[in-house]
């Protein structure tokens, strides 16, 4: 008799997804994967491809129980939740749905770290207006407003206030993206900002690598670089690796990857999010494989059937740029230099997803990028110096809107990092 062949059930396909599809099939896994959007293109290389929005739970669970899935991996935050559910539903490895709740709900997580003792900003919840008018008179000015559901990631609805007019609008933009009427206010700290990779297994959450933040202009909060390996000092990189472990812990995050963002102040570490997957866009493949050797996707996938995962111990330190592209707003009239880049040693990942009259708008969120490049390099200087190069040689020549009108491309789709 012939054994069945294990089956792992992806949550989503995008371009971003490609990657832990193929790393399951080169495992010899049977790849179930689901997401909404039927020309996703994840779906094309799945073994089983399910056109099914991963946030309908009910859907999930009928499809995991009718394929016989073995293992279910939810690689970003609309996910979460679900892969919790199967995973519960069939018995199979993985978090439990109360820690999935409280790694998608930026109140819910504030409050357990500060029940925890685990270092956050000072914050408030509110749902009015007026509610955050007195939150911004209790925790002063400057503050950083942002709405409670944190499914979606990209900095979407945060925004950062330096004066009591500004409130208005940081409501109306926290609150334009969720059905949530949770606001969150905190107080806007002031240090270094920086991202972690984290993986638990058998109660130890080890820490894979550390990144540093460069943002996007004020008044919004969106990542225009991520830098690795940290420039941190040994006392401060330890300091931020103890507070992301107790940051995963305070939340029931004992099994698989999570992505932690903190802030490096002149106190000390103090958290901002925590994401109970992977980080977003490249960062788990082609990023920490290249910088550390720990192949992200094989562990996550062996943790996902009830195996040891391969070795968490990083083998390497070498030098890597994630850094997202944001030309002029405008009209796209010319793409050029994407190709040239794409064939240069040492970069890793590069895109520009706007073509000839698309638009590309002002950065407030993520999606308002338009595009990437991951420069690798032997040490962390190498890797800037070529992206600073990548960067200058891909030309997103815009016209402000109204200028230049050429006609959008037929059935091109948006599309953005993370």
């Amino acid at each position: 008799m012939t054994a069945r062949t294990p089956g792992v059930m992806i949550l989503g396909a995008s371009r971003y997804y490609i990657r832990c599809i193929r790393a399951a099939r080169r495992l010899g896994l049977r790849a179930v994967v689901l997401d909404r959007d039927p020309a996703a293109p994840g779906l094309a290389l799945a073994d089983t491809p399910l056109a099914v929005d991963i946030t309908d739970i009910p859907a999930a669970v009928d499809a995991a129980r009718r394929l016989r899935v073995d293992a279910v991996v939810a690689l970003n935050d609309f996910g979460v939740p679900t892969a919790a559910a199967v995973a519960q539903a069939l018995g199979l490895p993985g978090l439990r749905p109360g820690a999935a709740a409280n790694a998608t709900d930026k109140a819910r997580m504030r409050t357990l770290w500060a029940a925890a003792g685990v270092p956050s900003a000072e914050f408030e919840v509110v749902r009015t207006l007026d509610g955050l008018e007195a939150a911004a008179r209790r925790l002063g000015l400057p503050l950083v407003v942002k709405p409670a559901d944190s499914r979606g990631g990209g900095s979407r609805g945060v925004r950062m206030v330096r004066a009591m007019r500004e409130l208005p609008e940081a409501f109306a933009f926290a609150g334009s993206f969720y059905d949530d009427p949770r606001i969150v206010a905190e107080q806007c700290l002031r240090g270094s900002e920086h991202s972690l990779e984290t993986f638990t297994f058998e109660g130890r959450t080890h820490v894979l690598a550390i990144g540093d933040k460069e943002k996007t202009p004020e008044p919004y909060r969106v990542d225009r670089s991520v830098i690795y390996p940290t420039a941190l000092a040994p006392g401060p990189r330890e300091a931020a690796c103890a507070a992301a472990r107790d940051a995963v812990r305070a939340l029931g995050i004992d099994h698989g990857p999570a992505h932690v963002e903190l802030c490096v102040t002149a106190r000390g570490p103090r958290l901002f999010e925590v994401g109970a997957r992977c980080g977003g866009g490249g960062t788990p493949d082609p990023i920490v494989p290249y910088v550390t050797g720990v192949d992200v996707f094989a562990a996550v996938l062996d943790l996902a059937l009830g195996r040891a995962p391969r070795s968490l111990e990083p083998t390497r330190s070498r030098g890597c740029v994630y850094r997202f592209l944001t030309p002029a707003p405008g009209v796209v009239r010319r793409v050029a230099g994407l190709e040239e880049v794409r064939a240069w040693e040492g970069v890793l990942d590069c895109e520009v997803f706007p073509g000839p009259g698309d638009t590309v708008r002002p950065v407030r969120v993520g999606a308002d990028r338009a595009g990437f490049v991951i420069a690798g390099g032997a040490d962390r200087q190498a890797a800037l110096d070529l992206a600073a190069r990548a960067e200058a040689h891909i030309r997103v020549e815009t016209a402000p809107p109204g200028k230049q009108r050429l006609p959008r491309p037929k059935g091109r789709e948006g599309s953005h990092p993370c």
